[in-house]
């Protein structure tokens, strides 16, 4: 017998349900508690991501930052200064970051192993840099603020200055890009990200044009960590350097391999463990960033593939065994 998740139904009825709870959540919590939420959100968003080019296609990107602080400052500046809608914003902070995703990508996916890294890294620097320095455009350190337009479809309006309105919006669009990810690698296209992961050499001996595929991921990958930086520019009303150094991707990988590569719900549950455990020690203790490495060793010691990927692991065994 199949597992659920191979059955459209058994998943269609899971996110639902899941999708439900979180749309009821907001009427028996605290606003604290949804902003936190909304946060957590984006960053899955991020995390997910991330997993398309990490888990699917086997590069380790930590220039990831760059579009994600590119989206974050493209709403900001175009409804600050131009005042520009939401809607025209956030589709800006899908194709500006694809853009430079191209620029960084067309250099980087030449290279493999730590040298792909290394030049990801450069490039969240010089842009780190440039963000820190053009203060008449970003604000320099202090960053910038302002005050996001209502989002519009047809004659539906929702407020994101409201703290409500602005969790729906975000969870809505995770959500839709939750999907949008899912049927791509389980498309032809998600096949062969995962072939080039599997065995590079291979995949190119077949046929397939390697750099360009790993290219396409990479641009994907880009226009949604832009949209992660924009939705979170939207939550905090802010946009700041700060996110566009490489660090920040180191959130990403972190949330990635807790919860499990290559697999989209891993990144989820890592980054919601990861995220709340923060977000409960940081009132009593102050090094969270001990607790959250530890957690990470832990991990990669006792389930090197994460928790999905362990649990994925033992359902096998057990149906081998049985």
């Amino acid at each position: 017998m199949s597992s659920w998740k191979e059955k459209p139904f058994g998943f269609t009825l899971i996110f639902g349900l899941v999708i439900l709870g979180l749309v009821i959540l907001p009427f028996f919590t605290e606003l604290y508690y949804q902003t936190f939420l909304t946060e957590l959100f984006v960053w899955i968003l991020f995390a997910i991501s991330f997993d398309l080019i990490f888990g699917y296609t086997g590069l380790l990107s930590f220039g990831q930052a760059l579009f994600f602080g590119i989206g974050g400052y493209t709403i900001t500046i175009l409804t600050r200064k131009y005042g520009l809608g939401t809607e025209p914003g956030l589709l800006l902070c899908i194709l500006i970051p694809m853009v430079f995703a191209w620029f960084v990508g067309y250099f980087s996916v030449k290279l493999t192993g730590i040298h792909f890294v290394i030049i990801t890294i450069i490039f969240a620097i010089i842009a780190n840099i440039i963000g820190d320095t053009w203060t008449s455009l970003t604000g320099g350190k202090d960053g910038l603020t302002f005050s996001p337009r209502p989002f519009r479809l047809g004659f539906f309006q929702i407020n994101l200055m409201d703290i409500k309105g602005n969790y729906y919006f975000v969870l809505a669009v995770v959500a839709l890009c939750y999907l949008i990810l899912r049927r791509i690698v389980q498309s032809p296209l998600g096949k062969i990200f995962v072939s080039i992961r599997e065995n590079e050499e291979r995949a190119r001996l077949i046929g397939y044009h390697v750099q360009r595929y790993k290219l396409i991921a990479f641009i994907i990958a880009g226009g949604l960590s832009g949209l992660a930086g924009g939705l979170y520019s939207l939550t905090l009303k802010y946009a700041g350097a700060g996110y566009l150094h490489w660090s920040v991707s180191g959130h990403a990988v972190v949330y990635t391999i807790v919860g499990g590569m290559g697999t989209l719900i891993g990144p989820v549950v890592g980054t919601g463990i990861i995220l709340s455990l923060e977000h409960y020690l940081v009132n009593f203790l102050q090094a969270t960033d001990l607790v959250v490495g530890i957690v990470l060793v832990v991990m990669v010691l006792l389930a090197p593939k994460g928790i999905v990927g362990l649990i994925q692991s033992r359902r096998k065994k057990g149906k081998a065994s049985a």
